[in-house]
């Protein structure tokens, strides 16, 4: 018996052993790309990195990585980029094995690998990291990319998993809009956020922050250091924000079906395929232009502009005390007021009280200012209680504040 439309993905997904050696050449020549993406983040210190070299050298199992092939014949990187960074660095002697006191090798086999680079250690452990086999598992090529970004997600729900923003970028960061959003969520100036700044700028891309250096310190702090902050977390802040601004437009997109062929994307309901449809929305408009649906260009820039002008306000007049924890309530409350047309100057100290329990506990505050509550969308655009009337009501409970406490 066959069952119509199952499988979704017909073709086999294959998997092969290949030595470190081979592996590492096709890095050098760029043949496996591992994407400019969410995982710029530093995600190693040299611990973990030492740690996994050292499994490599005494032939210990490590996990399987995930390619893709393209078209072009070029391999992507779908899960393992930071092992295979860790093992290009080592490769190439730009990182030795630490020799820290606390680190906890294999003894006594450690002595003839710790604080050593690659070149320094005996013949037969260089031919043991070369020969050592790699388990790759190969997507199938046919996959469409609505399917391949919920494989992208399944894989990467345990360890440090990454977010379905981490995700969208990876795909659509070719767009200088995206690239904009991206750059909206950079904080502190370590290795991944310079390096994520040279990329744009090569690209002639500018810096949003440039022209706001007192918000731009103030988000830094505000992120610094906070698990949350890892991976592109504090540009999907920017990026609700801009939902918020733009729900209705994104709405009857995601509403009719045959507006979004263009986009080559299924939507099935769930707000990460809206967010994903909002994003290959802006790189098809970057490369085919027509009538822009979303900001992009100077007008992105305008938007941006006003959303560091209410962070500055927000972190340090406003709601200073929130965690980066609420940074999804922050970036919808930030966007119903500038959706609203609404000024600092018309904030009351009452006001911004409200604003700060909406921020905390959006369900007490829905409860204190909404009829009917505020909606808990659990995963989904669509429905009484899902995003978009999330975002409605996020709109309609700032203009109840503000009209319930004026200020004097």
């Amino acid at each position: 018996m066959t069952i119509q439309g199952l499988p979704l993905v017909t073709d086999k997904t294959r998997a092969q052993s290949e030595n470190v050696e081979t592996v590492v050449a096709r890095l050098r020549n760029e043949r496996i790309v591992i994407p400019d993406y969410q995982r710029d983040a530093e995600q190693w210190d040299d611990r973990k990195e030492s740690l996994f070299i050292e499994s490599i050298l005494n032939n210990l199992t490590v996990p399987a990585f995930f390619f893709s092939q393209g078209n072009d014949q070029k391999i992507e990187v779908v899960d393992g980029q930071q092992r295979l960074t860790t093992i290009l660095k080592y490769a190439d002697n730009k990182i030795a094995l630490s020799d820290n006191d606390d680190m906890v090798y294999l003894t006594p086999q450690s002595v003839h690998y710790r604080g050593k680079f690659f070149d320094a250690l005996p013949q037969e452990l260089k031919s043991v990291f070369n020969d050592y086999p790699l388990t790759i598992i190969y997507l199938p090529q046919s996959l469409d990319l609505s399917t391949k970004l919920e494989i992208f997600r399944r894989i990467n729900e345990g360890g440090t998993p990454l977010t379905g923003q981490d995700i969208r970028l990876a795909y659509y960061s070719v767009s200088r809009a995206v690239t904009t959003i991206r750059l909206a969520g950079v904080h502190g100036a370590g290795l991944a956020a310079t390096r994520m700044l040279k990329s744009a700028k090569d690209r002639q891309i500018p810096n949003p922050w440039e022209k706001w250096p007192e918000s731009y310190r103030l988000w830094s702090d505000w992120w610094k250091g906070r698990l949350t902050a890892r991976g592109q977390t504090p540009s999907e802040m920017f990026l609700w924000y801009l939902v918020t601004l733009s729900r209705e437009p994104l709405n009857s997109l995601l509403s009719t079906p045959g507006q979004m062929k263009h986009l080559n994307l299924s939507f099935r309901g769930s707000t990460e395929e809206a967010l994903d449809v909002y994003c290959a929305q802006l790189l098809w408009t970057d490369e085919n232009g027509g009538v822009k649906v979303f900001p992009s260009g100077e007008q992105l820039q305008d938007k941006f502009d006003t959303y560091a002008d209410w962070i500055e306000r927000f972190l340090e007049r406003g709601l200073s005390g929130v965690s980066v924890d609420k940074y999804k309530q922050v970036a919808l409350l930030i966007g119903a007021l500038v959706g609203g047309k609404f000024q600092a100057e018309q904030i009351s100290n009452d006001a911004w009280d409200a604003f700060g329990l909406f921020a905390r506990s959006p369900r007490e505050a829905g409860k204190k200012w909404l009829e009917g509550g505020y909606p808990e969308q659990k995963g989904r655009w669509l429905g009484k209680s899902g995003q978009y009337m999330q975002c409605v009501q996020a709109c309609k409970l700032v203009e109840k504040i503000l009209e319930t406490n004026p200020k004097a």
